[in-house]
Protein backbone atom coordinates (compact mmCIF):
# COMPACT_ATOMS: atom_id res chain seq x y z
CA UNK A 1 0.00 0.00 0.00
CA UNK A 2 1.11 3.58 -0.64
CA UNK A 3 2.95 4.25 2.62
CA UNK A 4 2.81 8.04 2.25
CA UNK A 5 -0.97 8.00 1.82
CA UNK A 6 -1.49 5.73 4.81
CA UNK A 7 0.74 7.69 7.16
CA UNK A 8 -0.23 11.21 6.15
CA UNK A 9 -3.99 11.05 5.60
CA UNK A 10 -6.19 10.32 8.57
CA UNK A 11 -9.66 11.31 7.38
CA UNK A 12 -11.35 8.06 6.30
CA UNK A 13 -13.32 9.61 3.44
CA UNK A 14 -10.21 11.19 1.96
CA UNK A 15 -8.20 8.01 2.43
CA UNK A 16 -10.72 5.83 0.60
CA UNK A 17 -11.06 8.25 -2.29
CA UNK A 18 -7.32 8.82 -2.65
CA UNK A 19 -6.73 5.08 -2.74
CA UNK A 20 -9.35 4.81 -5.45
CA UNK A 21 -7.84 7.65 -7.45
CA UNK A 22 -4.30 6.34 -7.41
CA UNK A 23 -5.08 2.61 -7.27
CA UNK A 24 -3.19 2.02 -4.06
CA UNK A 25 -5.12 -1.15 -3.28
CA UNK A 26 -3.87 -2.91 -6.41
CA UNK A 27 -0.36 -3.67 -5.30
CA UNK A 28 1.45 -6.99 -5.60
CA UNK A 29 4.87 -8.19 -4.43
CA UNK A 30 6.62 -8.28 -7.79
CA UNK A 31 6.53 -7.16 -11.42
CA UNK A 32 7.10 -9.73 -14.13
CA UNK A 33 8.96 -8.45 -17.16
CA UNK A 34 6.91 -9.64 -20.07
CA UNK A 35 5.86 -8.98 -23.58
CA UNK A 36 2.22 -9.45 -24.49
CA UNK A 37 0.31 -9.54 -27.76
CA UNK A 38 -3.33 -8.64 -28.23
CA UNK A 39 -5.38 -11.82 -28.25
CA UNK A 40 -8.13 -13.82 -26.66
CA UNK A 41 -6.29 -14.29 -23.37
CA UNK A 42 -5.96 -10.55 -22.75
CA UNK A 43 -9.41 -9.48 -23.95
CA UNK A 44 -11.68 -8.31 -21.15
CA UNK A 45 -15.25 -9.52 -21.42
CA UNK A 46 -16.72 -7.62 -18.46
CA UNK A 47 -18.07 -4.64 -20.39
CA UNK A 48 -19.01 -1.42 -18.63
CA UNK A 49 -22.70 -0.79 -18.01
CA UNK A 50 -24.72 2.26 -18.91
CA UNK A 51 -25.49 4.22 -15.77
CA UNK A 52 -28.07 6.95 -15.33
CA UNK A 53 -25.80 8.70 -12.83
CA UNK A 54 -22.59 8.34 -14.85
CA UNK A 55 -21.98 12.13 -15.05
CA UNK A 56 -21.91 12.20 -11.22
CA UNK A 57 -19.51 9.26 -10.84
CA UNK A 58 -15.87 9.44 -9.74
CA UNK A 59 -14.06 10.88 -12.78
CA UNK A 60 -10.27 10.69 -12.76
CA UNK A 61 -8.79 11.52 -16.18
CA UNK A 62 -9.81 13.89 -18.99
CA UNK A 63 -8.50 15.19 -22.32
CA UNK A 64 -9.69 17.70 -24.90
CA UNK A 65 -8.75 18.00 -28.60
CA UNK A 66 -10.80 20.42 -30.64
CA UNK A 67 -14.45 19.97 -29.69
CA UNK A 68 -13.96 16.39 -28.49
CA UNK A 69 -13.66 15.85 -24.73
CA UNK A 70 -13.06 12.38 -23.29
CA UNK A 71 -13.34 11.59 -19.59
CA UNK A 72 -12.45 8.34 -17.79
CA UNK A 73 -13.30 7.05 -14.34
CA UNK A 74 -14.72 4.39 -12.05
CA UNK A 75 -16.05 1.03 -13.32
CA UNK A 76 -14.66 1.45 -16.84
CA UNK A 77 -16.59 4.66 -17.35
CA UNK A 78 -15.84 6.84 -20.39
CA UNK A 79 -17.83 9.97 -21.15
CA UNK A 80 -17.56 11.68 -24.53
CA UNK A 81 -18.49 15.18 -25.62
CA UNK A 82 -18.53 16.30 -29.24
CA UNK A 83 -19.56 19.87 -28.45
CA UNK A 84 -16.62 21.08 -26.40
CA UNK A 85 -17.82 19.86 -23.00
CA UNK A 86 -21.35 21.26 -23.10
CA UNK A 87 -22.95 17.79 -23.00
CA UNK A 88 -21.71 14.24 -22.55
CA UNK A 89 -22.70 10.73 -23.64
CA UNK A 90 -21.55 7.57 -21.92
CA UNK A 91 -19.56 5.23 -24.18
CA UNK A 92 -19.70 1.51 -23.42
CA UNK A 93 -16.19 0.08 -22.96
CA UNK A 94 -14.82 -3.48 -22.75
CA UNK A 95 -13.97 -3.23 -19.03
CA UNK A 96 -15.45 -2.46 -15.64
CA UNK A 97 -12.05 -1.80 -14.11
CA UNK A 98 -11.30 1.73 -12.94
CA UNK A 99 -9.77 3.90 -15.67
CA UNK A 100 -7.29 6.46 -14.38
CA UNK A 101 -6.03 8.38 -17.43
CA UNK A 102 -7.04 9.08 -21.03
CA UNK A 103 -5.38 10.78 -24.03
CA UNK A 104 -6.43 11.75 -27.56
CA UNK A 105 -4.45 12.94 -30.59
CA UNK A 106 -5.33 15.05 -33.62
CA UNK A 107 -5.86 11.95 -35.77
CA UNK A 108 -8.54 10.55 -33.46
CA UNK A 109 -6.46 7.85 -31.77
CA UNK A 110 -7.11 7.60 -28.05
CA UNK A 111 -5.79 5.46 -25.21
CA UNK A 112 -7.17 4.92 -21.72
CA UNK A 113 -5.39 3.06 -18.90
CA UNK A 114 -6.39 1.73 -15.51
CA UNK A 115 -6.31 -1.03 -12.98
CA UNK A 116 -4.98 -4.53 -13.75
CA UNK A 117 -2.62 -2.98 -16.33
CA UNK A 118 -5.63 -2.30 -18.53
CA UNK A 119 -5.06 -0.44 -21.79
CA UNK A 120 -7.96 0.49 -24.10
CA UNK A 121 -7.61 2.00 -27.58
CA UNK A 122 -9.97 3.93 -29.84
CA UNK A 123 -9.41 4.80 -33.50
CA UNK A 124 -12.50 7.01 -33.88
CA UNK A 125 -12.04 9.79 -31.31
CA UNK A 126 -13.52 7.74 -28.49
CA UNK A 127 -16.72 6.53 -30.13
CA UNK A 128 -15.73 2.87 -29.78
CA UNK A 129 -13.06 1.03 -27.77
CA UNK A 130 -11.11 -2.20 -27.75
CA UNK A 131 -8.92 -3.78 -25.10
CA UNK A 132 -5.31 -4.00 -26.28
CA UNK A 133 -3.66 -5.08 -23.02
CA UNK A 134 -4.72 -6.42 -19.65
CA UNK A 135 -2.99 -8.67 -17.12
CA UNK A 136 -5.14 -9.19 -14.00
CA UNK A 137 -2.76 -11.81 -12.59
CA UNK A 138 0.02 -9.25 -12.21
CA UNK A 139 -2.43 -7.04 -10.25
CA UNK A 140 -0.88 -3.66 -11.05
CA UNK A 141 -2.45 -0.31 -11.81
CA UNK A 142 -1.52 2.07 -14.64
CA UNK A 143 -1.97 5.75 -13.80
CA UNK A 144 -0.72 7.84 -16.74
CA UNK A 145 -0.03 7.48 -20.47
CA UNK A 146 1.47 9.49 -23.35
CA UNK A 147 1.82 8.88 -27.09
CA UNK A 148 5.07 10.23 -28.52
CA UNK A 149 3.96 9.60 -32.11
CA UNK A 150 1.73 7.19 -34.03
CA UNK A 151 3.93 4.26 -32.98
CA UNK A 152 5.48 4.81 -29.56
CA UNK A 153 3.17 4.84 -26.55
CA UNK A 154 4.29 4.72 -22.90
CA UNK A 155 2.24 4.14 -19.75
CA UNK A 156 3.41 4.20 -16.12
CA UNK A 157 2.02 2.75 -12.93
CA UNK A 158 2.49 0.88 -9.68
CA UNK A 159 5.89 -0.31 -8.47
CA UNK A 160 7.81 1.60 -11.14
CA UNK A 161 6.02 -0.07 -14.03
CA UNK A 162 6.69 1.10 -17.57
CA UNK A 163 4.45 -0.36 -20.29
CA UNK A 164 5.77 0.45 -23.78
CA UNK A 165 4.42 -0.10 -27.28
CA UNK A 166 6.35 0.63 -30.48
CA UNK A 167 3.56 -0.27 -32.91
CA UNK A 168 0.68 1.97 -31.87
CA UNK A 169 -0.63 -0.31 -29.14
CA UNK A 170 -0.71 -3.71 -30.84
CA UNK A 171 2.16 -5.17 -28.76
CA UNK A 172 3.45 -4.12 -25.34
CA UNK A 173 6.54 -4.80 -23.24
CA UNK A 174 6.74 -4.29 -19.50
CA UNK A 175 9.80 -2.78 -17.83
CA UNK A 176 10.87 -1.03 -14.60
CA UNK A 177 11.92 2.59 -14.38
CA UNK A 178 14.20 1.72 -11.44
CA UNK A 179 14.88 -1.18 -9.10
CA UNK A 180 13.44 0.85 -6.19
CA UNK A 181 10.02 0.54 -7.80
CA UNK A 182 8.15 3.67 -6.64
CA UNK A 183 4.56 4.01 -7.79
CA UNK A 184 4.51 6.36 -10.78
CA UNK A 185 1.47 8.61 -10.96
CA UNK A 186 2.12 11.16 -13.70
CA UNK A 187 3.94 11.04 -17.06
CA UNK A 188 4.09 14.20 -19.17
CA UNK A 189 5.87 15.12 -22.40
CA UNK A 190 7.25 18.17 -24.16
CA UNK A 191 8.99 18.39 -27.53
CA UNK A 192 12.18 16.65 -26.39
CA UNK A 193 11.51 15.63 -22.82
CA UNK A 194 9.55 13.12 -20.74
CA UNK A 195 9.08 13.63 -17.01
CA UNK A 196 7.62 11.13 -14.51
CA UNK A 197 6.71 11.77 -10.87
CA UNK A 198 5.51 9.49 -8.09
CA UNK A 199 6.14 8.05 -4.65
CA UNK A 200 8.97 9.06 -2.30
CA UNK A 201 9.49 12.37 -4.12
CA UNK A 202 10.49 10.50 -7.28
CA UNK A 203 11.19 12.58 -10.37
CA UNK A 204 12.61 10.90 -13.48
CA UNK A 205 13.51 12.42 -16.82
CA UNK A 206 14.12 10.96 -20.28
CA UNK A 207 15.58 12.80 -23.25
CA UNK A 208 15.56 9.83 -25.65
CA UNK A 209 11.88 8.94 -25.90
CA UNK A 210 11.73 6.77 -22.79
CA UNK A 211 14.61 4.38 -23.45
CA UNK A 212 16.74 5.73 -20.60
CA UNK A 213 15.59 7.46 -17.40
CA UNK A 214 17.61 9.71 -15.08
CA UNK A 215 16.48 10.41 -11.49
CA UNK A 216 16.36 14.13 -10.69
CA UNK A 217 16.99 15.85 -7.38
CA UNK A 218 13.66 16.32 -5.61
CA UNK A 219 12.53 19.04 -3.20
CA UNK A 220 10.25 16.67 -1.22
CA UNK A 221 10.39 13.03 -0.13
CA UNK A 222 6.64 12.41 -0.13
CA UNK A 223 4.32 11.53 -2.99
CA UNK A 224 3.96 13.66 -6.11
CA UNK A 225 0.68 12.94 -7.88
CA UNK A 226 1.20 15.14 -10.93
CA UNK A 227 3.76 17.07 -12.93
CA UNK A 228 3.39 19.88 -15.46
CA UNK A 229 6.26 20.71 -17.82
CA UNK A 230 6.37 24.49 -17.52
CA UNK A 231 9.22 25.28 -19.92
CA UNK A 232 12.27 23.51 -21.37
CA UNK A 233 14.03 23.87 -18.01
CA UNK A 234 11.21 24.16 -15.47
CA UNK A 235 8.50 21.89 -14.11
CA UNK A 236 5.68 22.16 -11.58
CA UNK A 237 5.18 19.21 -9.20
CA UNK A 238 2.32 18.69 -6.74
CA UNK A 239 1.30 16.10 -4.19
CA UNK A 240 0.53 15.25 -0.59
CA UNK A 241 0.07 17.80 2.22
CA UNK A 242 -0.38 20.66 -0.23
CA UNK A 243 3.14 20.34 -1.58
CA UNK A 244 3.49 22.53 -4.68
CA UNK A 245 6.88 23.32 -6.19
CA UNK A 246 8.10 24.96 -9.37
CA UNK A 247 11.56 25.18 -10.87
CA UNK A 248 14.26 22.60 -11.54
CA UNK A 249 16.83 20.58 -9.58
CA UNK A 250 18.90 22.94 -7.44
CA UNK A 251 16.52 25.85 -8.08
CA UNK A 252 13.24 24.72 -6.51
CA UNK A 253 10.72 27.25 -5.22
CA UNK A 254 7.97 26.11 -2.86
CA UNK A 255 4.55 27.66 -3.43
CA UNK A 256 2.37 28.19 -0.37
CA UNK A 257 -0.80 26.36 -1.44
CA UNK A 258 -2.78 27.73 1.51
CA UNK A 259 -3.59 24.36 3.11
CA UNK A 260 -2.40 20.78 3.51
CA UNK A 261 -5.02 19.46 1.10
CA UNK A 262 -3.46 16.98 -1.34
CA UNK A 263 -3.02 18.25 -4.90
CA UNK A 264 -3.81 15.73 -7.65
CA UNK A 265 -3.61 17.40 -11.06
CA UNK A 266 -3.69 20.45 -13.24
CA UNK A 267 -3.32 21.85 -16.74
CA UNK A 268 -2.01 24.77 -18.73
CA UNK A 269 -4.63 27.35 -19.66
CA UNK A 270 -2.52 29.83 -21.61
CA UNK A 271 0.99 31.28 -21.90
CA UNK A 272 2.56 30.97 -18.43
CA UNK A 273 -0.86 30.24 -16.88
CA UNK A 274 -1.74 27.01 -15.07
CA UNK A 275 -4.42 25.68 -12.76
CA UNK A 276 -3.76 23.06 -10.07
CA UNK A 277 -6.54 21.07 -8.37
CA UNK A 278 -6.90 18.75 -5.41
CA UNK A 279 -8.75 17.68 -2.28
CA UNK A 280 -11.24 19.89 -0.42
CA UNK A 281 -12.24 21.46 -3.74
CA UNK A 282 -8.93 23.26 -4.10
CA UNK A 283 -8.31 25.11 -7.38
CA UNK A 284 -5.17 27.24 -7.58
CA UNK A 285 -4.22 29.55 -10.45
CA UNK A 286 -0.87 30.89 -11.54
CA UNK A 287 -1.29 34.01 -13.64
CA UNK A 288 1.02 35.11 -16.45
CA UNK A 289 2.94 37.34 -14.04
CA UNK A 290 3.76 34.35 -11.81
CA UNK A 291 1.30 35.16 -9.03
CA UNK A 292 -0.51 32.21 -7.45
CA UNK A 293 -4.06 32.65 -6.11
CA UNK A 294 -6.90 30.51 -4.79
CA UNK A 295 -9.89 30.34 -7.18
CA UNK A 296 -11.63 27.38 -5.51
CA UNK A 297 -15.36 27.26 -6.33
CA UNK A 298 -16.35 26.56 -2.72
CA UNK A 299 -17.18 22.83 -2.84
CA UNK A 300 -15.52 20.39 -0.44
CA UNK A 301 -14.85 17.48 -2.77
CA UNK A 302 -11.88 15.80 -4.39
CA UNK A 303 -10.98 17.32 -7.76
CA UNK A 304 -8.64 15.00 -9.64
CA UNK A 305 -7.96 16.92 -12.86
CA UNK A 306 -8.91 19.91 -14.98
CA UNK A 307 -8.96 20.79 -18.68
CA UNK A 308 -9.30 23.96 -20.75
CA UNK A 309 -12.38 23.85 -23.00
CA UNK A 310 -12.61 25.39 -26.48
CA UNK A 311 -14.80 28.24 -25.19
CA UNK A 312 -12.03 29.29 -22.79
CA UNK A 313 -13.68 28.00 -19.61
CA UNK A 314 -12.22 25.35 -17.30
CA UNK A 315 -13.87 22.04 -16.50
CA UNK A 316 -13.10 20.24 -13.25
CA UNK A 317 -13.40 16.47 -12.74
CA UNK A 318 -13.37 14.26 -9.67
CA UNK A 319 -15.66 13.17 -6.90
CA UNK A 320 -19.33 13.73 -7.87
CA UNK A 321 -18.59 14.19 -11.55
CA UNK A 322 -17.73 17.45 -13.30
CA UNK A 323 -18.42 21.17 -13.19
CA UNK A 324 -17.23 24.25 -15.03
CA UNK A 325 -15.66 27.46 -13.81
CA UNK A 326 -14.75 30.65 -15.63
CA UNK A 327 -11.23 31.12 -16.83
CA UNK A 328 -9.41 33.56 -14.52
CA UNK A 329 -7.78 36.75 -15.70
CA UNK A 330 -4.35 36.22 -17.32
CA UNK A 331 -2.69 38.69 -14.94
CA UNK A 332 -3.35 39.06 -11.23
CA UNK A 333 -3.31 42.77 -10.47
CA UNK A 334 -2.94 42.30 -6.72
CA UNK A 335 -1.61 39.45 -4.63
CA UNK A 336 1.15 38.28 -2.39
CA UNK A 337 2.32 35.46 -4.62
CA UNK A 338 0.96 32.88 -2.15
CA UNK A 339 -2.16 30.90 -2.91
CA UNK A 340 -4.87 31.09 -0.32
CA UNK A 341 -3.99 34.57 0.89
Amino acid sequence: MNRAVVTMLTDQRILVLVLALVGGFLLSVRIDRAEARVGGDSTIDDRSHRAAKAPAALLVGATCVGDVVLVAGDHGLILRSGDGGKSYDQIVTPTRRMLTAIILDDQGTSFAVGHDTTVLRSRDSGLSWQSVYCDPEVDLGLFSIVALDASRVIAVGAFGTLLISDDGGDHWKQELISEDGPHLYSLQKSDDRLVVTGEFGSIFESRDGGDDWIPLESPYDGTFFHVLIDSPDSIIVMGLRGNLWEGQPGLWKRIDSGSEAALFGGCRIGPDQVVVVGDEGRVLHRSADGTWSDISPGERRIISTAILLPDGSIQLFGEKGYRGIDRPSPVKSQGSGKAGQ
